[in-house]
């Protein structure tokens, strides 16, 4: 006989945390085309060189375990100024230790480099959200290969992005930010799970690869992002896992001013599509259904289909969970209808 036990009950935080927080805002970069990111995101990404954009992409997709801070900074220069003095043969360490979870500590340990086709054949591909990419994953090799030159490169390109990119957009959302974690904070989460505080800081459920890290979480923090969209991201080091989440007010106090003229254009474009509308309206009848179903009942190919409900799921009118299996089911989420309306409606008021 076996036994199913419950999740256990998390410690919920709330934080700015400018460190993970410019950190998340840096990854979206390599998302900038993907729907429902912001006008700063596709700016900033457009604005990079193609040699900038492919430094950014081997240090956020490939490098991060080797620098995500172990500790907390009260700002990003000050997390800087310490990673410029870590001994860069601990950072090479740290990144064998995290990707390679059967062989890391061994290299790690000796001090070594595996060789080019070890590495990637050995690469734990579940830690990648991207596709791979063997010039990227060569040139990251390259660099953890050499520790001073890695630990450089990080450094350099960080520091770059932020002198040039994020510092004004920083200070031009901190304030809001703070008011936000202060609006969570004044909330009670307290006998929630992992899952339970999940859902309801962000209306959306945690399920695939995060189910295994939130089973070994005891604190889960939780950061607004201002440019992270409909998105979550998670980092998580047990026990202690952190989760970005849209710049958003608690429910109970957020108005019809909350939404953003460029958020309501994001679900505006999102609305404006006959194939999509069909979809809302098929779940509006039916309640929940697998994506399997809705293809198949609207006669869509997966891929359009797929990407439809990628779309009404990331502009928030859909919510998404993991089914049986691989499965995704969707369901119509009132809260954004409602909120959507709420902004329109101060259109009605002006005669």
């Amino acid at each position: 006989m076996s036994i199913l036990l419950a999740p256990g009950v998390v410690d919920v935080k709330f934080a700015l945390d400018p460190v993970y927080n410019n950190l998340a805002s840096l990854y979206m970069l390599t998302l900038s085309e993907t729907p429902g990111v912001n006008e700063w995101t596709k700016s900033t990404a457009a604005a990079l060189s193609t040699a900038q954009m492919r430094t950014h992409r081997v240090v956020k997709i490939v490098l991060y375990s080797a620098y995500e801070p172990d500790e907390d900074w009260p700002s990003f220069p000050a997390y800087l100024d310490a990673l410029a003095k870590r001994d860069p043969t601990l950072l090479r360490a740290r990144f064998l230790r995290h990707m390679f979870p059967d062989i890391g500590e061994e290299y790690a340990s000796r001090g070594q480099m595996m060789d080019l086709e070890t590495f990637i054949a050995q690469i734990d591909r579940s830690e990648l959200d991207h596709e791979f990419d063997h010039d990227l994953f060569a040139e990251a090799h390259a660099l953890l290969s050499d520790p001073p030159a890695l630990r450089d490169t990080v450094v350099s390109h960080l520091t770059s992005m932020w002198d040039e990119h994020l510092t004004a957009e920083w200070e031009r959302n901190e304030a809001t930010l703070q008011q936000i974690v202060a609006a969570f904070q004044s909330h009670t989460y307290a006998g929630m799970t992992a899952y339970e505080a999940i859902w309801t800081v962000t209306s959306r459920e945690a399920h695939g690869n995060w189910q295994e890290m939130l089973a070994r979480t005891e604190t889960l923090i939780f950061i607004p992002s201002p440019h992270i969209g409909p998105y979550l991201m998670h980092y998580a080091y047990p026990p202690v896992t952190r989760v970005l989440f849209d710049a958003h007010l608690p429910p109970a106090a957020r108005s019809a001013a909350a939404l953003t003229q460029t958020e309501l254009l994001v679900q505006l474009r999102t609305l404006a599509d006959e194939t999509r509308l069909s979809i809302l309206d098929l779940l509006l009848r039916e309640g929940e259904l697998c994506a399997q179903d809705i293809v198949a009942r609207l006669d869509l190919a997966k891929s359009s289909g797929s990407r439809h409900l990628s779309q009404l799921s990331a502009a928030g009118y859909l919510r998404e969970r993991q089914g049986v299996g691989k499965a995704k089911c969707y369901a119509i989420n009132p809260d954004r209808f409602r909120e959507t309306l709420l902004f329109l409606e101060r259109y009605t008021e002006l005669g």
